[in-house]
């Protein structure tokens, strides 16, 4: 099987129901504020088109929405961008399965990926499972991912994260290079827009963030970084790194990559939770192209 895969053009309908938050949120705002790859206009007019049905009907704009209700989107027929669609399991049981999460590929369907996703490649390889991630990685994140295999197991790993009992572990490769070996980035994060997200108290919705740094080693004005994130922001790491001047290499959204580039430097290294009363530390190799940057750490 190739590393990649690229799909023929697919019809991309989307199915989904409002989560109580959203409740009596005005149709496009809903769609704005939690599919946020498209703004609030955009998502008119696919409304005006008649793309969205509600509970069976044809949406109209301003139409409230209720806690439960059932939308099927149209997002008619597209090309979507290729993906590593490898699974590498590193560990199992009756209540979880945990990957080494490659890249790029998404966990769940968004903006231009639909069927190249890890939550639709577990339903045609695990036809009998319900896919649950229990926490999200971006794109072109690699590392440790973990699904709840039943609806109780990740309703006790949603607790365990709402109470911060899970620690992850992160190494980074970033242009630059440290003024100390250890620090921590305390700073809000809020959205810009769209989905991008900066920081400062002045950020509309913001939130504190806290995240630990260590610096590790250094080759040729590149660094790798171990970094604990202690908040579970949107892009958390990306954007606290970007704002110390330390962006991750080749990152096109919070640095100076491009969408092309194909070395994925954010790797979800080590993750320690508990499930039930399993206590667990799972560990996910690095991508091949940190190993001199290891090397040279060792």
């Amino acid at each position: 099987m190739n590393r990649l895969r690229t799909l023929p053009p697919t019809e991309q309908i989307y199915r989904s129901h409002v989560p109580s938050k959203y409740n009596s949120f005005p149709i496009e705002k809903y769609f704005a504020t939690r599919f946020s790859y498209q703004d609030e206009k955009e998502w008119s007019r696919q409304i005006i088109a008649g793309k969205i049905i509600i509970n069976g009907k044809v949406a109209i704009v301003g139409q409230k929405l209720s806690a439960g209700d059932l939308t099927i989107t149209n997002g008619g027929f597209r090309i979507e961008p290729a993906a590593d669609i490898t699974l590498n399991v590193i560990y199992e049981d009756k209540n979880i399965r945990a990957f080494n999460k490659s890249a790029p590929i998404p966990v769940h369907p968004c903006g231009r990926y639909f069927k190249n996703s890890m939550t639709e490649i577990l339903k045609e390889v695990y036809p009998h499972e319900v896919p649950r991630p229990v926490q999200r990685l971006d794109v072109m994140t690699t590392g440790v991912i973990v699904f709840a295999r039943t609806q109780k197991a990740a309703a006790f790993l949603m607790q365990e994260f709402k109470q911060s009992q899970i620690k992850k572990e992160y190494f980074a490769l970033v242009e630059g290079v440290p003024l100390s070996k250890q620090f921590t980035i305390d700073k809000p994060i809020g959205k810009q827009r769209a989905s991008k997200r900066i920081v400062g108290d002045e950020v509309p919705g913001f939130q504190t963030a806290l995240t630990d740094v260590e610096w590790l080693t250094s080759i040729n004005n590149l660094s790798l970084l171990r970094v604990t994130p202690h908040s579970g922001r949107t892009n958390q790491i990306r954007v606290h790194l970007a704002s110390v001047g330390l962006p991750i290499y080749n990152d096109s959204v919070y640095g100076h990559g491009k969408v092309s580039d194909q070395d994925f430097n954010l790797h979800h290294h080590r993750m320690q939770f508990q499930c039930f009363d399993t206590k667990l530390q799972l560990t996910a190799i690095y991508p091949p192209h940190f190993q001199p940057y290891i090397d040279k750490v060792e």
